[in-house]
């Protein structure tokens, strides 16, 4: 459904070789992005609650909204300014995120239980949407095909999604083997 469009195709009228954007995808994103975000950045708060996290990203969360409609509206328009303009507010929102995720990480990182693996992680998550910026922007410029960018956009999407699990399920199993060695609660 995300990649054939169902009848939300349109053409990126900001790269030279027209391809499609397929609205679809953007609604896919509009979950998957902030999901990404939250699940990266959660564990470092593992001794909050859910609330508050969500509170405290909530900054994130909606810059990465603005990141995934801005990018894709940005294409689609056919007023060559006010697209370039939303395809620049893409960016920008994207440096926001990563200028709050510094914050964020700098609050957090060295009261959290396996701070090296979780900053790996964080670490790896922003080398790959640094990359999906980097593809996405020399598609539009002209300088890949689409058909390239498409191809780093499924290499890059395998090996973060490799990566992001392979840490998610270590450091999580690592602290449910620390936490079992605990008692649950205090006599």
């Amino acid at each position: 459904l995300l990649s054939r469009g169902y009848g939300l195709a349109f053409q990126n009228q900001r790269c030279f070789d027209l391809r499609p954007i397929y609205g679809t995808r953007y609604a896919g994103w509009t979950f998957a992005v902030p999901t990404m975000v939250f699940m990266n950045l959660y564990p470092l708060m593992d001794e909050h609650r859910l609330i508050d996290v969500l509170i405290r990203l909530f900054p994130q969360l909606a810059a990465s909204l603005t990141y995934c409609w801005a990018a894709g509206l940005g294409c689609i328009l056919y007023d060559a300014r006010m697209g370039w303009c939303l395809c620049i507010l893409a960016c920008l929102a994207y440096g926001a995120i990563v200028a709050d995720e510094i914050a964020f990480v700098g609050e957090h990182i060295s009261t959290t239980s396996q701070p090296l693996a979780k900053g790996i992680s964080i670490g790896i998550k922003n080398v790959m949407f640094w990359l999906y910026t980097l593809w996405y922007l020399l598609g539009n410029w002209g300088l890949m095909s689409s058909y390239a960018v498409q191809a780093a956009y499924s290499a890059t999407d395998i090996g973060h999604i490799a990566v992001m699990s392979s840490l998610l399920f270590v450091y999580w199993n690592v602290d449910d083997v620390k936490r079992a060695g605990k008692p649950d609660h205090q006599d």
